[in-house]
């Protein structure tokens, strides 16, 4: 791909007016080009104090009918796939208002800032384009922590569109507007050279229980000792307490002296007990409208025109905190050394996506988002943190485990009405999907969760093959192997379902293929190449 200055547009504002550029240079700034092979890399250069509003070019893109587009979703929730050029994107904002207002849909993802188009795809990050040959051509960013990537596909106008998320982003002196790389060859061979560029993940694999797709919220510590009672060490590392033990979400060290009178720490004393690891969840980057922090500190939410921002519709509604302000970094530094102290080594931080949400027109999305989890690293140091319902390319390098699809429901996709809602909701058929396409980044960026397996027979609404299809995948395609199952109860045919998956997690994936509704793993176990069939339509193995 050659890049020219000239094609590059930027819109600015520099007191308060909004002005245009094109080209390597007006009265306000220039631009500076460093191409070297596959690698592109455009700085910005400011001459005078001034805010960047947008950034992009085109180049040309011939599309055939027969290809595979990889659209990489903004954050693990949102549906990722290799899509036909006959399918489009979901659009939330064809929900009725007054339904997006009430449960903020768009801000779960990315509908707040981008403008769908039904003839466009857009993807996060890195993209590829799969031929009918199987060849491929991806462009991927290595700028995520300056600007998110937008790649956008134009089929009707023959058109690639690159954008650099730099909005509102004040410059004075030098930005990183671009910093990306083009390769062809196979898709593994793409994808391997990619990620690469950002090193591999030593974390383990691991094997574990979590209270949540049983319980939910309401978990006590009759039902937490229950579970732990029903662990045992051959098939479990470790033991993850969901959401539920807090009064309310954001009051973290507030613990529901009713569910839990004796508090947390002989809990884990009982975990560890059973040489297993402790895992405990938090929301860090919210608090929900019940909470304690909501009601005696309003100056620690983020506000746009005065109010609050809500980040999301679960519990009573949840809103953003502001991580710029100091008092608010300390507070989930407190939050999270209390859990260290009382002897948690595994975290699972959620609903991280909403350090995004703020956009004060000093830093990108992609800064304050990199900030954020930065920050959580330096304070867990040497913990295991899983990453969830986070912009993936923030979560690089800086999480042992990421969550690279939506939550798992008991129902495969989930009740009717919610098919129509936002690209992050809940779906078995979306995790799965999500969980295959995404499986290339296991072990490099961070080790995949591809969410919990459940093989139970009660409350639940899985069909049999669909249970066994999403245990199988989740062996085969991710790292981090969860359940909220009491696997000690489970029948000879479920031990002889789970033996076969377990059995996956050494196996490597050569190639992925889609034609229509049927996609092919390709992968080699024990030195022999082997293939699986999913049907993502049905949700069972063919």
């Amino acid at each position: 791909m050659i890049i020219q200055l000239s094609d590059i547009n930027i819109r600015y504002r520099i007191d308060g007016i909004e002005k245009r550029g094109k080209g390597p240079e007006t009265e306000d700034y220039f631009l500076s080009l460093d191409q070297a092979g596959e690698r592109t890399t455009i700085t910005f250069h400011a001459k005078k104090p001034l805010t960047l509003v947008t950034s992009s070019f085109e180049v040309p893109y011939n599309y055939y009918q027969e290809d595979l587009i990889f659209v990489n979703g903004y954050q693990s929730w949102t549906d990722t796939k290799e899509y036909m050029l006959s399918e489009y994107i979901h659009d939330v904002k064809k929900v009725p208002a007054f339904l997006r207002n009430i449960f903020h849909f768009e801000n779960y993802g990315d509908a707040w800032f981008m403008d769908y188009q039904k003839d466009n795809f857009h993807s996060f990050t890195y993209s590829y384009r799969k031929k009918k040959d199987g060849s491929c051509d991806l462009i991927g960013s290595l700028n995520e922590e300056n600007a998110f990537l937008i790649i956008h596909y134009k089929k009707l106008e023959e058109i690639m569109s690159i954008r650099s998320d730099c909005g509102l982003k004040k410059v004075d002196g030098t930005f990183c507007l671009y910093d990306f790389v083009v390769y062809q060859g196979t898709c593994r061979e793409v994808l391997q050279k990619y990620f690469a560029n950002y090193g591999t993940c030593s974390a383990p694999k691991l094997r574990g229980y979590t209270s949540w797709y049983l319980h939910y919220q309401n978990i006590n510590e009759e039902k937490i000792q229950t579970a732990l009672d029903g662990i045992d060490s051959d098939h479990f590392e470790l033991f993850q307490i969901d959401d539920g033990y807090e009064t309310f979400v954001g009051d973290w060290m507030d613990i529901d002296p009713h569910k839990f009178p004796a508090g947390l720490k002989k809990i884990v004393e009982k975990i560890h007990a059973k040489g297993l690891k402790a895992g405990i969840w938090l929301a860090p980057f919210v608090c929900e409208t019940k909470s304690r922090i909501f009601q005696d500190h309003p100056d620690w939410l983020y506000k746009e025109n005065g109010k609050e921002l809500f980040a999301g519709s679960n519990w009573s509604g949840f809103v953003v905190l502001d991580i710029r302000l100091p008092e608010v970094q300390e507070y989930i530094r407190r939050c999270l050394i209390y859990f260290m102290d009382l002897g948690f080594d595994f975290f699972k931080l959620d609903f991280l996506y909403a350090a995004a949400l703020i956009h004060d027109g000093t830093y990108t999305r992609a800064e304050i988002m990199r900030a954020g989890m930065k920050g959580l690293r330096e304070i867990l140091k040497d913990k295991l943190i899983l990453g969830c319902g986070v912009p993936l390319s923030s979560a690089f390098n800086l999480v042992d485990y990421c969550r690279i699809g939506p939550d798992v429901s008991l129902v495969f996709d989930d009740v009717f009405y919610m098919r129509k809602m936002h690209r992050e909701r809940i779906s078995t058929k979306v995790t799965i999907q999500n969980t295959i396409f995404r499986a290339h980044m296991d072990g490099s960026v961070f080790r995949c969760d591809p969410d919990v397996f459940l093989l139970r027979d009660d409350n639940i609404k899985l069909s049999k093959e669909q249970r066994k299809a999403l245990c199988i995948l989740n062996h085969l395609c991710g790292s981090l192997y969860l359940t909220s199952d009491n696997v000690g109860a489970y029948d000879a045919e479920k031990y002889e379902i789970l033996k076969e998956a377990q059995k996956l997690t050494d196996a490597e994936i050569t190639d992925i293929s889609r034609k229509g509704n049927l996609i092919t793993i390709t992968y080699i176990l024990d030195e022999n190449e082997k293939k699986l069939t999913y049907n993502k339509e049905k949700g069972v193995l063919v």
